[in-house]
């Protein structure tokens, strides 16, 4: 019989569960998506009850949750959000066999191998290594990055914490963003420009650097503006912000020797894509004198959809099931 796992991306400000079936040989179905707010329930547990309540009974042979936050023994943290997760607990409560915590980018990096050619932009083919790492990285409510490896027959994932490095500027216009974020915050990491806040942040130092006074937008106020207005300064704040993801996703290949290639992701870039300036976005990444042709090499993706997250995890599910048996 198929196995079927209950699976989920759990964010800061959205949750998003699904039924998968299938083996990571043959591929999985994902069987009733729905997404949940994080901010209508009290707990993770609450918002797990809730979905399979709307669920037809069915038997799940375990589960797998991606949650945006470091994964330790026991109970885990989300870092932008007030939910915990005691996976044995809630498995037991839920009648599953097992529940796995991931990291939410170790999901990511394993369920983009899986993405499907219609939810994916090329943009940078580059020469693939097949043998090498490939990473994800992505900005939503925080900036994950996951590094995908194949050893013995499988796909090993190693989340990573890249998002909390040190932000490098690369021009003038930067250096300025720099220092007026490092007057309020101190350290400013790459998180603090590359996420939904970090959106905010970015526009607020470009109102300072323009002499203009901040309006008071919200991110979704600063890309609407921006997907709508090509002369506005929030035109010029998303510009920015997609050089300078360019920059944090060239370091991060570098440091991880990712000539299988790079996969963007996130909750962020499928919205702002229509806007995203793919030549100045492929030479930012590539400029890394004097190994710009080492990076220029490693492909460039785009994923438009939110699936590899929740196929990653049954993926996740599917080895953690064989290894019990």
């Amino acid at each position: 019989m198929t196995p079927t796992y209950l699976v989920a991306d759990i964010g800061g400000t959205n949750a998003r569960f699904a039924i998968a079936s299938g083996t990571r040989d043959v591929g999985f179905s994902l069987e009733n998506v729905r997404k949940l707010k994080t901010a209508d329930f009290e707990s993770l547990r609450d918002a797990s009850h809730a979905y399979l309540e709307s669920c037809a009974p069915m038997k799940i042979d375990g589960g797998c949750f991606a949650v945006a936050g470091p994964i330790g023994d026991g109970e885990t943290r989300l870092t932008n959000a007030h939910w915990s997760l005691e996976p044995d607990v809630l498995a037991e409560e839920q009648g599953l066999e097992f529940l796995l915590a991931v990291n939410d980018f170790a999901a990511q990096a394993r369920g983009a191998l899986l993405a499907q050619a219609s939810e994916i932009r090329v943009l940078s083919a580059g020469v693939p290594d097949t043998e090498a790492p490939c990473i994800v990285a992505g900005p939503g409510t925080g900036l994950g990055l996951g590094i995908v490896s194949y050893r013995a027959g499988e796909f090993a994932v190693t989340p990573a914490e890249g998002g909390h490095a040190g932000f490098a500027p690369r021009d003038v216009i930067e250096q300025e963003i720099a220092r007026f974020l490092e007057a309020e915050l101190g350290f400013v990491s790459w998180e603090r420009i590359l996420s939904g806040r970090g959106i905010v942040n970015l526009h607020r130092a470009m109102c300072a650097i323009e002499g203009i006074k901040w309006p008071g937008q919200s991110p979704q106020d600063v890309t609407a503006e921006a997907l709508s207005q090509p002369t506005s300064l929030a035109r010029r704040v998303i510009d920015r912000f997609w050089l300078i993801l360019a920059s944090f996703t060239g370091d991060a290949a570098l440091m991880a020797g990712a000539r299988g290639g790079v996969y963007l992701s996130g909750g962020i870039p499928p919205i702002l894509e229509p806007i995203l300036n793919r030549d100045a976005f492929v030479d930012r990444f590539a400029a890394h004198p004097p190994l710009s042709e080492y990076v220029s090499a490693i492909p460039v993706h785009l994923v438009l959809s939110g699936r590899p997250a929740l196929l990653g995890a049954a993926a996740l599910a599917d080895v953690r099931r064989d290894e019990i048996r």
